[in-house]
């Protein structure tokens, strides 16, 4: 059980994590601009022609990350994006909490109550694309600590509304930091984790999403009816200042310096996480000794015709950004609507507090059963199964009357959704290039909060029209989420390519002219053990060189 024992292993490095040790190494600055090739067959057969000592030999950052290992700077940038993203979802599911409670001292309806619904997916609808266009250009580390500071200040201004409209605002700004620390935080974990461990680690991250949504189901249980709702949003937002401060102490993900041309600063971030990993670099490691797989930071006209004009990237952001929506949509319209669709089959507020509870207790078995799936099973095929599994689950809690089925339903469709949100946010990042792909992740979180917005939107005309005691229109809404969950299940299949086993390297290449990135594994697996051979000059990468190779570049006519 490999995804245990790496589990294990975060759990007691958090305790010895020493946090200071990740400060940036030197300035944010460009220093000592080098060229940077992405004609990485040639980089590999250099590399297999030198001598033990290394010299002359060049290094792609994957080589360098896979060499270092998964170690103790990881497991405190695991803790530093795992925390941030648990705040962050906390302030955004505390609002299925609200609703009911806000209706109730504003005299406001619930259909009303969800234009604030509405406004926090718009704003993060317009933080994802910013902060992720952002962080393809500043660096993801100033997007990854502005993101939280700025949630976290809005959320606690939130709990001091006097009304919806000032509430409602301060949701909007809350939406635009929260969008952005989305689309970022899964960007940069995965840049620093080996290519062995990338799915398992990235995928077990969405624990901590699990965290926050038992956090703020738990703190309203007990505090929404004794304390009031204001304590209870101060408790969930003040977090975030404090993981604004720590995210300080990160240093900058060393693909996007060597994208950029900051060899210098990609070398002493990669030496500094050797050191704390207690690891040495690999032999001939210099900043001229590196080499980006991708040619560089793209002005904002060449990326949007990379994304959205025609090539394959198009054709992968459509059906990738079509899966979110779907998703999202299917997400958000039960979890925004979640305690009232249980109080609205009967269940008072104390127990549709409980049911949701422990619901989401379920996240954490589904979560941990796509950790140690994720790398034998590979992305894709496990998207389809939970996109099944959950619309089979929301399918079943529409149909029945039962409470006790209604629960049930609720456990396995937290279980799925958990493990479905945990694939698509190793998957998504993985099949876009470094240059694109915290945009690519902005745009596909960007149409997921379109589909929230729609799903807030239909979800209070559903109510407003089931006060007469009509509970058609409720059941209709139930209906439609298990539909998009069907509908991502064959979005999944239609996607084309799986980053199981496969460098980011080579998705880099691909972007550039190399051949298309394969989905058949075991030959992907070879390409790795390839590489990984090169990196120690071992003979055995001679009869293996040629799939290397093949993974990265075109072959010349």
């Amino acid at each position: 059980m490999v995804a245990e024992v790496e589990a294990v292993g975060l759990l007691s490095g958090l305790v010895s994590a020493d946090l200071p040790a990740m400060m940036m190494v030197g300035a944010d600055k460009p220093v000592g601009e080098v060229e940077m090739s992405c004609q990485v067959g040639e980089d590999q057969e250099q590399g297999q022609g030198q001598g033990q000592d290394g010299e002359g030999k060049t290094f792609l950052v994957d080589d360098v990350i896979d060499e270092v290992g998964f170690g103790k700077y990881q497991m405190q940038l695991m803790l530093l994006c795992g925390l941030g993203w648990a705040t962050d979802i906390m302030d955004l599911t505390m609002l299925s909490y609200l609703i009911p409670t806000l209706a109730r001292e504003w005299g406001d309806s619930l259909d009303q109550l969800g234009t604030a619904a509405e406004l926090t997916f718009l704003g993060m609808m317009c933080g994802s694309l910013f902060w992720g266009m952002a962080s393809d250009r500043i660096g993801r580390k100033p997007a990854f600590m502005l993101t939280s500071l700025v949630a976290s200040c809005a959320g606690l201004l939130s709990a001091t509304a006097g009304g919806l409209g000032t509430f409602a605002a301060c949701r909007f700004v809350q939406g635009f930091g929260l969008g952005g620390n989305l689309a970022v935080d899964f960007a940069i974990f995965l840049e620093n984790i080996p290519t062995k461990s990338r799915g398992r680690m990235t995928t077990f991250l969405t624990v901590f999403a699990t965290l926050g949504s038992l956090s703020s189901a738990g703190l309203a249980w007990v505090l929404m009816e004794s304390a009031g709702w204001r304590v209870y949003v101060a408790l969930c937002c003040s977090p975030g200042l404090v993981i604004a401060g720590l995210r300080a102490f990160m240093m900058e993900s060393p693909h996007f310096l060597a994208s950029v041309g900051r060899a210098e600063e990609c070398h002493r971030v990669l030496t500094r996480v050797a050191a704390i990993n207690k690891v040495a670099l690999p032999v001939g490691l210099t900043p001229l000794s590196l080499r980006a797989s991708t040619s560089g930071r793209a002005p904002l006209r060449e990326e949007m015709r990379a994304l959205l004009g025609p090539g394959v990237l198009r054709g992968r952001l459509a059906m990738t950004g079509a899966f979110w929506f779907m998703l999202a949509y299917g997400f958000y319209g039960f979890s925004v609507w979640g305690a009232s669709y249980f109080q609205e089959r009967g269940f008072v507020a104390q127990q549709s507090y409980a049911a949701l509870f422990t619901s989401v207790a379920c996240q954490v078995p589904g979560t941990l059963t796509a950790v140690a799936l994720v790398e034998r099973v590979g992305r894709r095929p496990l998207l389809v199964a939970f996109s099944l599994g959950c619309s089979v689950s929301i399918l079943g809690f529409a149909i029945t009357s039962s409470h006790a089925t209604m629960l049930v339903s609720s456990l396995a469709l937290n279980f799925n959704t958990a493990a479905l949100w945990a694939v698509t946010y190793t998957f998504t990042p993985e099949i876009f290039p470094t240059r694109y792909r915290t945009s690519a992740l902005g745009m596909c979180a960007a149409l997921a909060r379109v589909a929230a917005i729609l799903a807030s939107a239909v979800g209070g005309a559903a109510f407003a029209a089931a006060a007469d005691g009509d509970s058609a229109p409720i059941d209709w809404s139930l209906g439609v989420y298990s539909v998009t969950y069907l509908l991502c299940a064959l979005l999944a299949l239609a996607v084309g390519v799986d980053m199981t086993g496969v460098r980011l390297s080579a998705v880099d290449a691909e972007a550039d002219g190399g051949t298309a990135v394969a989905s058949r594994r075991g030959e992907e697996y070879d390409s790795l053990a390839a590489r990984d051979a090169l990196i120690h000059d071992r003979p055995a990468a001679t009869s293996a060189l040629p799939q290397a190779l093949g993974a990265c570049r075109e072959p010349q006519p």
